[in-house]
């Protein structure tokens, strides 16, 4: 804190000419020695309402001014300490607020502004002692710098030579030029900045354009690698299924190839079972068309069989026999014809039941054949009997009763006759329903000889498939490439980004710091402005004030030049111009009026002007005339720190 102050005063001198200060251990030893005073004193320079405090502690400074074998000069400020008026006009004080270093330096600054520029009514003593001029010029000068509890600040200054250690182990005070010099260093890196700032976004945004191309190219050549894979896929499945086409084709062809061998198998098998069963119905027809002719002949030949009756009777029974023998193989067969009606529903099953009704059919053939014989046989032997009726008259009823029962049994052939008539036409629909299935299985290897043209197409599908596959292929191929293009791209152009973002962090560091120290000095300078107006508010109404109470306050005046009060005080120092009377800091205290206003005055201007010494004038000491200017600058210096912090 003292190396600013003193790098302050030091500008201040510079301008002037004057010797420039310095920072010393002593120095800052005797500014902490007075401040240490004014604490323990409880030594409140400027009171509760600014009109009340104690000012200056002459008797502390001159203390530490004879241990320490120097002599100093103190300017007091208000500082960190603020007054606001309450409803009926009077001054009280404000809480401190919380500081900082940067806080507690700006308010050493604005004091400092004040001391040098608004000082007129303490007759400019604070700034002459800054500046280091006249009666205020210590020679060599050092300063220390502190503030006491009550938030006021005090500038020690004392003189210094190698006798009392002032001037023992100066510290380095910073450079203003140096300091300037960093300044407009800092504003020349912030334009920089600045100039970096707008490059690192055009780069970023062309290195974005860049990435949002590549992002492009990379999504299109995904997008041409999915189509290409799904065309792919498609492709593979049409060739898949065309493959699968042909198979199945191949298969239905060599399985249809089956079906129509077997059928034709089958329709031959039918077709001679069917030609046999007719020629056995017409034996059938013939052997019962001669058994028709034997029973003529036999009715004729009668009376010859009737001396034969008894060996014939023997042999109807035999006959009769060999019928109901025949019947029940009859019957079986009808049985296993009406199992063969159910071969037209099951065209699958035909090859099995085909085979059994052909075995039934040879079957019920060798039984035919049999009875053929047995009834051939039954012929031979009426024939035979024919010849013992003529020899056998009398066995004639027997014969009679024989034949009745040989016409049951023509009658019971005939039924059977007629059955094999139904089941010949049961297997002429068998074979027409072959016949169907022929015409189909037909169909179906015509069908299937086309396969080879269905095949044909399919293997040129096929072969498109693969030419499409081939193209999907190369597609693939030149979208992998280009998708590896901008992915390599799209790396590249991260990295560009992460870099350029690099660049653009450590730009906007040094932005940060160069804009924060140019927010600083715009700051103080905003301050000093504020501060110049606030203290030409608080004098102004100081001004007013003061006015205002002068208007109302009256003195008188000597005939020697002596101003005297309402109680009839001499008052030293004060002075006249016109009608208005100034104190010793030059401050309007009050009128001058046309006469007395109190007995008092009355009788002190009588006795003055009967006084006829001449006037010799006043003499002060240089020590007394600091204090009261300081005084002076006090009272100031809490009007200006109002008028910078004043709460209406």
């Amino acid at each position: 804190m003292s190396l600013f102050v003193a790098d302050l005063i030091n500008q201040i001198r510079q301008q002037f000419g004057t010797q420039k200060t310095i920072i010393t251990p002593k120095s800052l030893e005797y500014a902490n020695k007075i401040v240490a005073g004014y604490n323990e004193e409880n030594w409140d320079a400027f009171g509760e309402h600014m009109t009340d405090g104690k000012s200056h502690d002459d008797n502390l400074i001159d203390k530490v001014d004879n241990n320490m074998h120097t002599s100093g000069l103190e300017n007091l400020g208000g500082s960190l300490q603020a007054w606001t008026w309450d409803d009926d006009g009077n001054l009280y004080k404000l809480p401190i607020e919380k500081q900082t270093m940067d806080s507690m330096k700006n308010s050493i600054y604005e004091t400092i502004l004040a001391m040098m520029f608004d000082d007129a009514y303490s007759g400019w003593g604070h700034a002459q002692t800054f500046i280091g001029y006249g009666v205020y010029n210590l020679g060599k000068t050092s300063v220390g710098v502190d503030f006491d509890k009550f938030g006021y600040s005090h500038f020690e200054l004392a003189s210094a030579y190698n006798q009392n250690g002032f001037d023992s182990n100066p510290y380095t005070l910073p450079s203003t030029s140096e300091l300037t010099s960093q300044l407009n260093q800092a504003k020349s890196d912030l334009e920089k900045s600045k100039a970096n700032l707008a490059q690192t976004n055009n780069d970023l945004s062309e290195t974005q354009n860049v990435l949002v191309n590549a992002t492009s190219t990379q999504t299109n050549a995904k997008q041409a690698l999915n189509t290409a894979q799904t065309d792919l896929a498609n492709k593979r499945t049409v060739l898949n299924n065309a493959k699968k086409s042909v198979a199945d084709a191949q298969n239905k062809l060599a399985s249809d190839k089956q079906v129509q061998q077997q059928a034709q198998i089958n329709l031959q098998a039918v077709t001679a079972d069917l030609a046999t069963k007719q020629e056995n119905v017409e034996k059938a027809q013939q052997a019962v068309q001669v058994a028709e002719n034997n029973q003529r002949v036999a009715q004729d030949e009668v009376t010859v069989a009737t001396n034969n009756v008894n060996q014939a009777q023997q042999a109807v029974q035999t006959a009769q026999d060999n019928l109901n023998q025949t019947q029940n193989d009859l019957n079986k067969l009808n049985q296993q014809l009406a199992e063969l009606q159910q071969a037209p529903e099951l065209l699958v099953q035909a090859k099995q039941q085909l085979a059994d009704a052909q075995s039934n059919l040879q079957t019920a053939n060798d039984n035919l054949v049999a009875k053929k014989n047995e009834l051939n046989k039954a012929t031979a032997d009426l024939a035979d009997l024919k010849t013992q009726l003529a020899t056998n008259q009398e066995n004639l009823t027997k014969a009679l009763a024989n034949l009745a029962q040989a016409k049951s049994g023509l009658d019971q052939a005939n039924k059977d006759l007629a059955s094999s008539k139904e089941k010949l036409v049961s297997k002429q629909t068998s074979l027409a329903s072959a016949k169907s299935a022929l015409a189909e299985a037909q169909a179906k290897l015509t069908e299937l000889q086309q396969a080879p043209q269905t095949l044909a197409k399919a293997k040129e599908t096929l072969d498109q498939a693969n030419k499409n596959l081939e193209i999907a292929k190369e597609n693939v191929e030149k979208a992998q490439q280009a998708y590896d293009e901008a992915k390599s791209n799209n790396d590249v152009a991260q990295k560009d980004l992460e870099d350029a973002k690099n660049s653009l962090a450590q730009v906007q560091e040094k932005q940060s710091q160069a804009q924060s120290a140019y927010d600083k000095a715009m700051k103080a300078y905003n301050d000093y402005l504020k501060a110049q107006q606030a203290v030409k508010d608080a004098e102004e109404k100081a001004k007013a004030q003061a006015q205002a109470k002068a208007e109302h306050t009256y003195f008188a005046q000597t005939a020697n030049g002596k101003v005297v009060d309402e109680k009839g005080h001499i008052m030293v120092g004060y002075s006249v111009k016109g009608n208005q009377v100034f104190d010793a800091q030059s401050k309007l205290v009050g009128t001058l009026a046309q006469t007395s206003t109190t007995r008092r005055m009355v009788n002190t201007v009588k006795q003055e002007n009967a006084k006829t010494l001449p006037q010799t004038g006043d003499k002060q000491n240089n020590n007394t005339t600091v204090v009261a200017i300081l005084v002076g600058l006090g009272s100031l210096l809490g009007l200006g720190a109002l008028g910078k912090r004043k709460e209406d």
